[in-house]
């Protein structure tokens, strides 16, 4: 019988990294911006990065590559809050780069994940946002190595 494996949870290890990034961070744009998952249908929030995966393939017995989207709303009624949201999608961009070579502990798994690989599939992109094509949001896509464990 082939050894087999289970993954982490890709979207939790990528919102436990951000969240923990961008809570270090003192940039006045990083005040009050949310990571998280799931957008009520139908609403644009306010100041929010949503992380999903989209995909990925296995890449040997005890390695996932999962592919995550990051999008990015903000929305303040400020004149600057395009500025604010590609200044924070470069960031992120950065930051989800940065797990590289990184173990991030998360709830529910026995150890900490090993992140040993990133490439980006798509960086930062306007796009309309899903809610109210009349507003705009920030896209990027990349794709993390992460190590599994026997199942």
């Amino acid at each position: 019988m082939d050894a087999v494996a289970l993954y982490p949870d890709a979207e939790l290890v990528a919102v436990t990294w951000l969240r923990a990034r961008l809570a270090e961070r003192s940039e006045p744009y990083v005040t009050g911006v949310t990571v998280g998952t799931k957008v009520t249908p139908g609403t644009s929030p306010g100041r929010y990065v949503r992380i999903r995966r989209l995909g990925g393939v296995q890449l040997h017995e005890v390695a996932d590559s999962p592919r995550l989207q990051a999008q990015l709303w903000y929305s303040t009624g400020a004149t600057t809050d395009e500025m604010n949201r590609q200044a924070l999608a470069q960031l992120v961009w950065a930051l989800l780069r940065g797990i590289r070579a990184q173990d991030v502990t998360v709830p529910g798994w026995p150890r900490p994940v090993t992140c040993y690989r990133v490439s980006t599939f798509a960086g930062p992109t306007p796009v309309p946002d899903p809610a109210d094509a009349s507003r705009t949001i920030t896209q990027l896509t990349v794709e993390i190595g992460m190590r599994g464990r026997p199942a």
